[in-house]
């Protein structure tokens, strides 16, 4: 394993209860789960869509529900704490902070693809401790404590495939927005991904692309402009079942955040190779750095 490169910063923190509050997370999940589950079985096509950022950001009525759902039980049964949702913003204050996202993968919720998630996981001093990743469409529960991850309650044991040359990669760089402000800059980083991975997919779901690597069904992923509640569940699957997570910043950002809320970032298993992948994300940064870029925070 090569070392981790300037300005790359692992997951790792002093954690108290996480058992309970894993406990907390899958029953919030579970309870709204099977809303999700009905209406992707009925057919998304009549949802209510509308966009945020992009065309490419979708939001739906469901996605509000299901976050107030989730946040209803957190607050009902569990201990004082903050929330940090992708759709309803902010709210309270302390050390423990619920980061939630509905539906990771909206669009593939919209699109009739079973690729959507519901991604808990509770941050003390900003770093996971507790998480859970539930898809409706399979039933698969991901949940994770520092020290151990489970995948529909069986435990998941370090793995991975050696050299690059025989990993798999998930990223969703380049989006939309990429290509058209950086044009062949981004399609020369998909390129430099596809020649140095056996394969690379394009799950659009960043909570279970992380769980993947965990599982299994990954070796590495790379994200980019990501938010927390996309990545804070599936950042503690990674280090709990042996891998790491590995964070970057932009020279705009704030500095000292925890690797979970920075926007970029690498994951790995445990005998994976990110190193072709932690190349194309510093050149994108530095890139990015030089152009004066400056990304829009999260609420």
């Amino acid at each position: 394993m090569v070392g981790a490169p300037r300005r790359l910063v692992a997951v790792s923190a002093p954690i108290e209860s996480p058992e309970l509050l894993l406990e907390l997370a899958v029953a919030a999940a579970a309870s709204a789960a099977p809303r999700l589950e009905a209406a992707f079985a009925a057919g998304t096509q009549g949802a209510t869509v509308s966009t945020k950022t992009s065309r490419h950001d979708l939001v739906t009525e469901l996605d509000r529900a299901t976050e107030a759902s989730v946040v209803e039980h957190l607050a009902s049964h569990g201990p004082t704490a903050a929330f940090l949702g992708e759709e309803l913003g902010r709210r309270g204050s302390g050390e423990l902070t619920w980061v939630i996202d509905p539906i990771d993968g909206t669009s593939n919720f919209v699109h009739a693809l079973p690729t959507f998630a519901i991604s808990i996981a509770a941050c003390v001093g900003g770093v996971p401790v507790a998480g859970v990743i539930h898809a409706p469409a399979t039933g698969e529960v991901f949940a994770a404590v520092p020290d151990a991850a489970w995948l529909g309650g069986v435990a998941l044991a370090p793995h991975g495939r050696g050299e690059a040359a025989r990993n798999a990669l998930a990223t969703d760089h380049p989006g939309g927005e990429a290509v058209r402000a950086e044009g062949d800059a981004a399609l020369r980083d998909l390129g430099a991904l596809i020649e140095a991975y056996a394969t690379v997919r394009r799950p659009v779901c960043a909570s279970l692309s992380l769980a993947g690597v965990a599982a299994g069904s990954h070796d590495v992923v790379l994200g980019v402009d990501v938010k927390p509640w996309d990545v804070a569940a599936g950042a503690l699957l990674v280090t709990a079942t042996g891998g790491r997570y590995d964070a970057l910043s932009y020279a705009s950002d704030v500095p000292g955040a925890s690797p979970v809320f920075r926007p970029c970032y690498v994951a790995s298993a445990a005998s994976a190779d990110p190193a072709p992948a932690r190349g194309v994300l510093e050149a994108l940064v530095d890139r990015r750095d030089r152009a004066g870029y400056v990304r829009p925070l999260p609420r």
